[in-house]
C-alpha cells in the first residue's frame, strides 16, 4: 500500500475520497470507487433516453440492497480500518465498514446483469456470455480492491459485501421476473402519469438487439423509398 503519510492525502475534487495524487494506482482506485455513482448516472440517462422501466426496476433493487447494507452495518457495528477509523460522524452509521456498500453495489450489479446475460439474452453465444459475466465480475473485484487499497475497508468487509450483493442481485432478478410474469409491472405502466410519460417495458415484451432495431429501420426505409418510386 502506498497511502502512508496523512499530509499527502487530499480529497478527490468535490468528493470525500482521500487519495495520494502522486500514486497512479491511488488515482485509479478513486475512479473505481466512484463507479457506482457513474452507473447511477447511466441508469438515469438510460431511462430519460429510452423511457424504459427496466432502469427504474434495477435502481429499485439497488435501493433495497442499500437498506439491507445499512441494517447489517447497524447490527454488526464492525469498524473500518484504523486508517479511516474516524470516517463519518462519531455517532453515524458511516463509521462502520461491514459490509462494504461499494462492494455490495457492484456485487448486486454483477449478479443482476449476469443473470440477464445468462437467462434473458438469447442471441449471444456461450463464449460471449462467459466474457460478459467475466467483465461484470472483474468490475466488482476491481471496485472491491479499490476500497481496500484506499484503506476504507478490510479485505473481509469487501468480500462479504461483494458476496452479499451478488446473491441479492440474483434473487432480485428472479423477483423482478416474477412480478413481470404476474402483471404487476404492466399494472404500473397503465397508471395515467406513466402512460403520459410514454414509459414502456419493451425490454420484457418485445426485446430487440441493436441489430434487430437497425434491420427494422432499414426495412421501413426501403418500403418508404419503394412507395415514393411508385408514386413518381
Amino acid at each position: 500500500m502506498t497511502l502512508k503519510a496523512d499530509d499527502r492525502l487530499v480529497p478527490f475534487n468535490i468528493t470525500y475520497i482521500l487519495y495520494d495524487p502522486s500514486d497512479f494506482i491511488s488515482l485509479a482506485c478513486v475512479h473505481l470507487s466512484l463507479l457506482p455513482i457513474y452507473i447511477m448516472v447511466f441508469y438515469t440517462s438510460w431511462f430519460i433516453v429510452s423511457r424504459e422501466i427496466e432502469p427504474v426496476v434495477v435502481v429499485g433493487g439497488h435501493l433495497v440492497a442499500e437498506l439491507i447494507n445499512l441494517l447489517f452495518k447497524r447490527c454488526l457495528r464492525s469498524p473500518r480500518p484504523d486508517f479511516h477509523a474516524s470516517f463519518g460522524s462519531a455517532d453515524g452509521i458511516l463509521r462502520f465498514g461491514m459490509p462494504s456498500a461499494h462492494a455490495q453495489f457492484m456485487g448486486f450489479f454483477a449478479g443482476y446483469f449476469s443473470s440477464i446475460i445468462l437467462r434473458k439474452i438469447d442471441h449471444l453465444s456461450s463464449k460471449q456470455k462467459i466474457v460478459g459475466v467475466f467483465i461484470l465480475q472483474a468490475l466488482g473485484i476491481s471496485v472491491s480492491f479499490s476500497r481496500v487499497y484506499l484503506k476504507y475497508h478490510t479485505t473481509f468487509q469487501v468480500i462479504v459485501g461483494n458476496t452479499l450483493g451478488y446473491t441479492l442481485g440474483i434473487f432480485y432478478y428472479i423477483a423482478s421476473s416474477i412480478i413481470r410474469d404476474v402483471g404487476i409491472v404492466d399494472w404500473v405502466l397503465d397508471w395515467p402519469i406513466v402512460r403520459f410519460l410514454y414509459i414502456k417495458d419493451s425490454y420484457y415484451h418485445c426485446y430487440q438487439t441493436y441489430a434487430m432495431e437497425y434491420s427494422t429501420y432499414q426495412n421501413l426505409k426501403a418500403r418508404k423509398q419503394n412507395a415514393n418510386i411508385k408514386n413518381d
